[in-house]
C-alpha cells in the first residue's frame, strides 16, 4: 500500500477543506478551521497531504517558529486516517517535512507529543532518530476530542534536526547497560502498572550514563479500562522525566518490549554528539 502513497503540498482552498474535513473526523472540536489553514500556507506554512489514489488519508501541518535566537519549522499537526495507521503514512510524511526543511534552509524541526502515545514515541525516537530534553506540563490545558480527554495536556517537545545525527555506535552500548530507573508490573487485571511500591525520589540524584524509563504501549485502551490508572502514569511519568531533564538527560531512542510497555532511552546529554 505504501508504495502507492503520494505527498504533496497542499495549496488551494478547495484541498484545504477536504484536511479540515479529515482533521475534524480525527480531532473533533480540536480541529483548526479552514480558513486559519489556508493563511498559514499563504503565509510561509507548509500543510502536506497524504494521497492515496487520489484520496486524502493523512496531513501534516507546519509553520515557521522562532526562539532563543532559531528559526525552525514548527510541526504542529499530524493527522492518519484510521484505517491507514501504523502503515507508515505519518513516516512518509515526516520525510517529506524533511526534504521541505532541507531545500528551504530549516536546520532544525520541532514538534510537541504525549509522552504516554507509544506511537508517536517510536515514530519521534526510533524512526526519525529526534531526541527530547523539555517537558510542558499541561501545555494545552484541557482537552476534550478522543486522543486527549482524561488527562492533563503533557507533551515532550522534540528537536529533529534534519542535517545531523546524533545517533552513532555508543547508543546500542549505552542500551545495552541501561538500567530501568523505576520497575513496572501488572495490576491484577493485567494492565501495566509504573512504580508500584513509589521508589522514585524527586531529590534523588543520578549517575549512571543511561536509564530506561516504561510507557503504556496502549494508552488509550488504558484510558478507558482504567483512568486511574492512566492518571497515575500521567503523574510517575511527569515527574521522572522532568526530574532526569533537569539533570542534564535526554530521550533519544525507544526500546521495543514484546508486549504491554516500551522504554524510553534516556541518556547524558554530554555524551551525545549534539
Amino acid at each position: 500500500m505504501l508504495e502507492k502513497v503520494c505527498i504533496k503540498n497542499v495549496i488551494t482552498a478547495s484541498e484545504i477543506v477536504k484536511v479540515q474535513h479529515l482533521n475534524a473526523e480525527i480531532w473533533g472540536s480540536q480541529a483548526i478551521p479552514s480558513h486559519q489553514l489556508l493563511a498559514a500556507v499563504q503565509n510561509g506554512g507548509l500543510l502536506l497531504g497524504a494521497y492515496l489514489e487520489d484520496r486524502l488519508i493523512g496531513f501534516n501541518y507546519c509553520f515557521v517558529g522562532y526562539q532563543e535566537g532559531k528559526m525552525y519549522l514548527h510541526s504542529h499537526m499530524i493527522g492518519v486516517e484510521k484505517t491507514y495507521r501504523e502503515q507508515g503514512v505519518a513516516e512518509l510524511l515526516k520525510h517529506a517535512q524533511q526534504e521541505y526543511a532541507k531545500e528551504n534552509g530549516f536546520q532544525l524541526v520541532r514538534w510537541l507529543f504525549e509522552p504516554l502515545e507509544a506511537r508517536m514515541a517510536n515514530l519521534s525516537f526510533l524512526k526519525l532518530n529526534a531526541i527530547s530534553y523539555q517537558y510542558k506540563s499541561d501545555y494545552y490545558g484541557p482537552l476534550h476530542d478522543d486522543f486527549n480527554d482524561g488527562l492533563p495536556s503533557d507533551r515532550l517537545a522534540v528537536e529533529w534536526w534534519v542535517e545531523r545525527n546524533h545517533v552513532d555506535d555508543c547508543l546500542d552500548e549505552l542500551e545495552e547497560s541501561a538500567e530501568e530507573i523505576v520497575p513496572w508490573s501488572l495490576t491484577v487485571d493485567g494492565l501495566p502498572m509504573l512504580d508500584r511500591d513509589g521508589e522514585f525520589q524527586r531529590d534523588q540524584v543520578f549517575m549512571r550514563d543511561a536509564y530506561l524509563l516504561a510507557i503504556p504501549q496502549y494508552l488509550q485502551k488504558m484510558k478507558v479500562e482504567s483512568p486511574k490508572l492512566a492518571e497515575d502514569w500521567r503523574y510517575k511519568v511527569r515527574t521522572i522525566l522532568t526530574t532526569l531533564f533537569e539533570q542534564h538527560y535526554a530521550i533519544v531512542r525507544v526500546k521495543k518490549h514484546k508486549e504491554y510497555v516500551n522504554f524510553y532511552l534516556l541518556v547524558r546529554r554530554s555524551l551525545l554528539a549534539l
